[in-house]
């Protein structure tokens, strides 16, 4: 069994799978108040379930880009469960949960998940890679979005780009209003990746920051080792 977690953004999401499939899912809007929600909303699902803690074998974690705060709070929580319980953890790039439904419709997948105010954060997912590549931060008020024919655009701030008129629909634009990620989607790469032994180290996974054009994150990291 596998939990998962996400607090990338404002919506949040806690499920449990077994291997790889969903068994149950909470999804909630919290307005940057993470550190108080997760917990109890964690233990409201264990009891829906009637799951007790000692069932999981693994946890999966969303690991940004996001919001600073909201994210350190669900991969926080992650790491001292996985420590705490002896599971293995699996980081799932937020960018990547977004993009992963899309991969091979086209030649890439553009995921934009919001930022503050007009800031978006932006990623690629090429049709033949299994990574986020292209982190970016952009602010689309002085800077326009580069988006060519042959990329499809997905992600949770698609839905107000489109409303301001930032972006513009076609038939490439995915418009879904938030939340547009799911636990689903993080269940089958986790559960992909530890099938194939690639499992992260607790004590070096670390949120992925984007500021400006570079990205800081555990990804690099986990890459050297």
């Amino acid at each position: 069994m596998e939990l998962i977690i996400d607090t990338s953004t404002k919506y949040a999401t806690v499920a449990i799978s077994k291997q790889g499939e969903i068994v149950s899912e909470l999804s909630w809007e919290s307005n940057r108040n993470h550190s108080v929600e997760l917990l109890p909303t964690l233990r409201g699902l264990l009891d829906l379930t009637g799951y007790s803690k000692n069932v999981f074998d693994a946890v999966f974690v969303a690991t940004g880009p996001g919001s600073f705060s909201s994210v350190r709070v669900g991969m926080s929580t992650a790491k001292s469960f996985a420590a705490g319980a002896g599971l293995q953890i699996v980081g799932v790039p937020t960018i990547l949960a977004e993009t992963l439904p899309y991969k091979g419709f086209e030649k890439r997948v553009m995921g934009l998940l919001p930022a503050g105010g007009r800031r978006v954060y932006s990623g690629i997912l090429q049709n033949c890679g299994d990574e986020i590549e292209q982190y970016d931060l952009i602010d689309t008020e002085r800077n326009p979005l580069n988006i060519d024919k042959d990329t499809i655009v997905c992600g949770e701030a698609v839905h107000k780009l489109l409303s301001s008129g930032i972006l513009k629909k076609n038939n490439l634009v995915v418009d879904i209003p938030p939340p547009t990620r799911r636990a689903s989607v993080m269940a089958k790469y986790g559960a992909s990746r530890l099938l194939n032994g690639n499992k992260d180290d607790a004590a070096l996974l670390e949120p992925i920051y984007v500021r400006s054009a570079q990205i800081e994150s555990a990804e690099r990291n986990r890459k050297k080792i």
